[in-house]
């Protein structure tokens, strides 16, 4: 089944502002959009009103579209909701005891130990997605994961990752509570993984939230 264009192109624009192509407070144009994707505005238009049933952009009558931009009021809900729902899947994992799963989950343990040894901001973060991807795809929850996706789709946090790391001995002590969740799981116990994934979660959001606020406010606050 061919995907139609109109789902081409939300996915284009989700994906170039998710990877942060497209910034918090970018105005995005109909017939600038059209033109570049050589399509008609309706395509543009359905994909835009799309992308704002899923939070991504704003749209302003008589003014037009922007990708939206959180405030830090919004960011902190993000990340209390972040917390309770990885929180949630690591809990899930640890009682499942999938082994395939936190096969993965060791793996990229394993990763972000050579990666801190190496000082590689690159292959941490690479490893940090793997880490908590197999985590939300081991609770085999599919509502579970589409309501995540949704949630940290409204930032383009990867980006932010980097930032957070950069903050002294902080790759050294995400790495520990990496290792913690994993010891959680591999314990088989529920309780004590959720409660060390929130943990971790509430802790990285403290730097990234810091970063995320810098980076989106700094331009007004001049």
């Amino acid at each position: 089944m061919t995907t139609s264009i109109t789902a081409q192109v939300t996915d284009a624009i989700r994906t170039a502002i998710i990877t942060g192509e497209y910034e918090p407070g970018k105005q995005l144009s109909e017939a600038a959009l059209s033109q570049y994707f050589k399509i008609s505005r309706t395509p543009v238009r359905e994909a835009l009103k799309q992308l704002e049933r899923e939070g991504l952009v704003e749209i302003i009558p008589r003014v037009g579209t922007c990708v939206l931009k959180p405030t830090e009021k919004e960011l902190d809900e993000l990340f209390t909701v972040k917390e309770a729902m990885e929180g949630l899947a690591a809990g899930i994992l640890a009682e499942k005891g999938d082994l395939k799963v936190i096969g993965k989950v060791r793996e990229a343990v394993s990763f972000m130990e050579e990666a801190v040894q190496k000082k590689d901001h690159n292959k941490f973060v690479e490893a940090n997605n793997l880490f908590h991807q197999a985590i939300m795809d081991g609770a085999n929850n599919s509502k579970l994961s589409y309501v995540f996706n949704l949630l940290i789709n409204q930032i383009p946090y990867n980006r932010y990752v980097y930032l957070s790391i950069e903050v002294p001995n902080r790759l050294e002590i995400s790495l520990k509570e990496h290792q913690i969740i994993l010891e959680a799981i591999l314990s088989k116990d529920r309780e004590r993984a959720e409660k060390a994934m929130r943990e971790h979660v509430r802790e990285s959001a403290i730097g990234l939230k810091k970063a995320i606020a810098k980076r989106l406010y700094q331009k007004t606050a001049k």
